[in-house]
């Protein structure tokens, strides 16, 4: 029986700044759900604000806006690109894989991608991109997992207000960045090199 897939909806660029800024890919799933890639390149995330509407202070092309002004390269992309899925994650890495499907009706080719890259190119040829609900259930999950109690025990609830809730917030971003630090260095330990598309 083949996996289950839910189809994206749309598809936004974001950049947060910390105390350094982390780039990140949001899915929009027709079930409702949110899907992130975090740690994407940065040319992609500026590619689809601009896409967006929004205003990009740097008047430097980067690649991705070069394809962007050369609608019968996308043409001819589009053509025989069918689909892209968000299939795979690397539980080693965390790092995430996708599927370019291309056809010219007779013949079916599979290319493996960087998901970002997948997905840009869908988005500019106006192709469905699908995620495994597999991976949208995990990631799910995994977010579920993390144990926010400890935020705010010295409070309760009726005692909770928008100031210590802004203090939490502040606290859960820097636990979430010290985690995220910790992360990348234990990933460059063990592999020695710096992936995109990082869970």
């Amino acid at each position: 029986m083949p996996d289950e897939l839910i189809r994206v909806i749309d598809v936004y660029g974001e950049i947060q700044y910390q105390r350094l800024f982390i780039t990140r890919i949001i899915c929009i799933l027709e079930d409702g759900r949110t899907f992130f890639l975090e740690r994407v390149p940065f040319d992609i995330v500026l590619a689809l604000k601009r896409i967006h509407g929004e205003e990009i202070p740097d008047d430097r092309e980067r690649l991705v806006d070069i394809l962007l002004s050369m609608p019968h390269v996308l043409n001819e992309i589009g053509k025989n690109l069918k689909r892209v899925i968000i299939n795979e994650l690397d539980e080693k890495t965390g790092v995430y894989s996708a599927l370019a499907e291309f056809s010219d009706g007779e013949v079916t080719i599979r290319r493996k991608m960087v998901p970002s890259h997948a997905i840009f190119l869908a988005v500019l040829t106006n192709k469905p991109i699908y995620v495994r609900k597999k991976l949208v259930d995990e990631q799910e999950e995994l977010i579920h997992s993390i144990d926010f109690s400890d935020l705010d025990e010295e409070t309760g609830p009726e005692e909770s207000s928008e100031s210590n809730d802004i203090e939490s917030l502040g606290e859960l971003e820097e636990e979430i960045d010290k985690l995220s630090k910790e992360l990348d260095n234990l990933y460059r330990e063990e592999s020695g090199t710096h992936d995109a598309d990082r869970k």
